[in-house]
Formats: structure tokens, C-alpha cells, sequence
């Protein structure tokens, strides 16, 4: 487990936790950005822990909102939730942190590749919807744990993988799942039917047809 974690931090104040702020200037963590009044994080082991919580008590009346994990976790990294007011900690629960890796090298013209940005959100929000379902497991005191069984091999040496295939009529995604958050994705347009189209087109000079005998019904000879 990597010495460093990374944490996210929320507050119903953004004012107290901003670049300018007396807690960035004076904390040991290094503040990397700002996303959505969200100060991201990198620090060593429970430094920020213990930051926040003094923070909280020099402002009784705010919730600050944490989310942490280890920052080199890419395959096993889970997210662990806390809130923290008036000098207290109260854990809200953990969830896994999914990574998505795509190709490197993926080539696509411009028309395609807009319609792999409009949508790679959905297809992850889609993944993450079905994973969800199977990740997260109550054990036998009643209380929720991370799904490990993709790392357990059976007796015939044998490991699986979990696939999820997201498509429409152009485009086809597949994710694989390789390890516990580790999730390669690959991204495909899909070749037209050439049956399909076949039939548009006798159908397209079928009406054709149809159309100009309808012209000429009303014709005296």
C-alpha cells in the first residue's frame, strides 16, 4: 500500500478550503486542483485527517465531506467516505473507484470520434451501474464488503473476467473487467448489415414502382 493517499475535500463553505485559503497555505498536503468547489489532494498517510478535524473545530457549524484512497490503487482502489463537523468523524461508507483505461493509440475520424466523447459518460455511468450490483457483498456479520472473487483462482488454476457489452445500431463498447477497479475499455463502429440494407433498398424501389403505377391508374388507355 502506497505511503501517500489521495484525498478529495468538500464544504459547504468552498471559501474555507480554496487555493487562497489559511488551510491550503498552511496544510502539509499539496493541493493538485479544484473541481466542481471539490479541493483535490495529495498527502502522506493520516496528515489530513488530522488537519480536517481541527479545521472542523475552528468551524463548528460547516460539514466537510472526505473521500480518500491509496494513491497508487489502480487496481484495487476503494473509496472510503467520511464527515467530519465540529471536531467529529462519522465514516458515511466506501465504494470501489473504478478506472477506465482506453487505447492509446485509438484512431477514429472526427465524425466518430465526437460521437466517442458525447458518449463515453454513459457508457461509464452504464458500467458502473452494473458493477455495483455484484462489487459490493454483505458478509456473514451483516455488514457490506468489496467483492474479491475476479483475484480467486478455483481448483483448476482457472480465473475470471467480467465483460459488459454496451451498444447501439453504430457504435459497440466492451468494457473488461481485469482486476477489482480496473476496467479496459474498447471502442468499435459497427458495420451495417448488408442484408438490411439490401432490403431498404428493394423496399426503396418496390414504392418506386408502386408510386408510378399510381400515376398512371387514372389515364384513359
Amino acid at each position: 500500500m502506497s505511503y501517500y493517499s489521495y484525498t478529495i475535500l468538500e464544504c459547504t463553505n468552498p471559501e474555507l478550503i480554496s487555493s487562497a485559503s489559511t488551510f491550503v497555505k498552511e496544510s502539509n498536503s499539496k493541493l493538485l486542483i479544484i473541481i466542481d468547489s471539490k479541493s483535490h489532494f495529495v498527502t502522506r498517510k493520516d496528515t489530513m485527517e488530522r488537519e480536517i478535524l481541527e479545521l472542523s473545530k475552528k468551524h463548528p457549524e460547516e460539514i466537510f465531506n472526505v473521500e480518500y484512497h491509496w494513491d497508487d490503487d489502480d487496481y484495487d482502489r476503494i473509496r472510503y467516505t467520511y464527515e467530519y463537523k465540529n471536531g467529529e468523524c462519522k465514516e458515511l461508507g466506501f465504494k470501489p473507484g473504478y478506472l477506465f483505461v482506453y487505447p492509446v493509440n485509438i484512431i477514429l475520424n472526427k465524425e466518430h470520434y465526437l460521437a466517442f466523447q458525447d458518449h463515453r459518460s454513459a457508457f461509464q455511468d452504464h458500467v458502473i451501474k452494473y458493477l455495483e450490483r455484484v462489487d459490493l457483498v454483505k458478509d456473514k456479520d451483516g455488514k457490506y464488503k468489496i467483492n474479491k472473487l475476479i483475484y480467486e483462482k478455483d481448483l483448476y488454476g482457472y480465473k475470471s473476467y467480467l465483460t459488459i457489452t454496451y451498444e447501439n445500431d453504430l457504435y459497440k463498447w466492451t468494457a473488461t473487467r481485469k482486476w477489482v477497479t480496473w476496467i479496459e475499455v474498447t471502442f468499435e463502429k459497427k458495420e451495417p448489415l448488408v442484408d438490411s440494407m439490401k432490403n431498404y433498398e428493394d423496399k426503396k424501389i418496390d414504392n418506386q414502382i408502386d408510386n408510378q403505377d399510381s400515376d398512371y391508374s387514372d389515364l384513359p388507355f
